[in-house]
């Protein structure tokens, strides 16, 4: 009699879990059906092709009215976070100021689910900060997200250059607030950088806030690691 009642417990404990695993099993697979097209998408955008305004619009909605999900799956949440910023790039703010304040609303709150998601992520961080800096700057808020950025990735080349380009942009007060990570930044990019890859990212236009800490930093690296800066790289 024990045995018998054994064994339909263990039944009933086979039957639960197979349906609790089919369950997530079928979640899994709804979430990658309707997540596909925005995959598509996103590819196409990241290779350089053409994606029409309203195309990138309709799914980067898509990708926002996912957040209800709480699909925390790598290759959804990358799609998303593809979508979100190039709808936001193409806003003009001057033009159609709703648009672009609906758009930049919706970029903060996917990063914001993006990094809940996967909150190791450097370039989420760093491209939160840019975003925020692009609504209203506040240097401690987004000195924190650099700086988050920047410890998750601080010899990562492409990432550093990545955040050279933001670096640029940011108030003396957002500079001054993230001294030490942009000084590291500054520092492995001149030490350890790619001679070629460095020149061409340095002879664009410095911010007149970054030059001095720049010049600063190019002194106290020393000679040693500069002077190969003057060599011609190959076109």
């Amino acid at each position: 009699m024990a045995s018998g009642r054994f064994v339909s417990v263990t039944r009933i404990v086979f039957v639960i879990v197979t349906a609790i695993f089919a369950a997530l099993a079928g979640r899994e697979l709804y979430a990658s059906i309707r997540a596909a097209s925005i995959s598509i998408v996103a590819e196409r955008i990241e290779r350089g092709e053409t994606v029409a305004d309203d195309v990138t619009a309709k799914y980067a909605s898509r990708t926002v009215d996912m957040i209800a999900g709480d699909y925390c799956r790598s290759d959804i949440t990358a799609a998303g976070v593809t979508l979100v910023l190039a709808q936001l790039d193409r806003q003009n703010i001057n033009s159609n100021y709703d648009a672009w304040v609906v758009a930049a609303s919706n970029a903060r709150r996917y990063l914001q689910y993006a990094l809940s998601c996967m909150p190791t992520n450097s370039n989420f961080w760093l491209r939160l900060a840019a975003v925020q800096s692009a609504i209203a700057e506040e240097p401690l808020s987004i000195a924190g997200m650099m700086k988050r950025s920047v410890a998750l990735a601080p010899y990562d080349q492409s990432m550093i250059l990545s955040r050279f380009y933001f670096w640029n942009g940011f108030t003396d007060a957002t500079l001054a607030a993230a001294n030490n990570a942009l000084d590291s930044d500054l520092t492995t990019m001149l030490k350890l950088g790619d001679r070629c890859m460095v020149n061409a990212t340095i002879k664009r236009q410095i911010s007149p806030q970054l030059r001095p800490i720049f010049d600063r930093t190019w002194t106290n690296v020393g000679t040693a690691a500069t002077a190969r800066f003057q060599q011609r790289c190959s076109k």
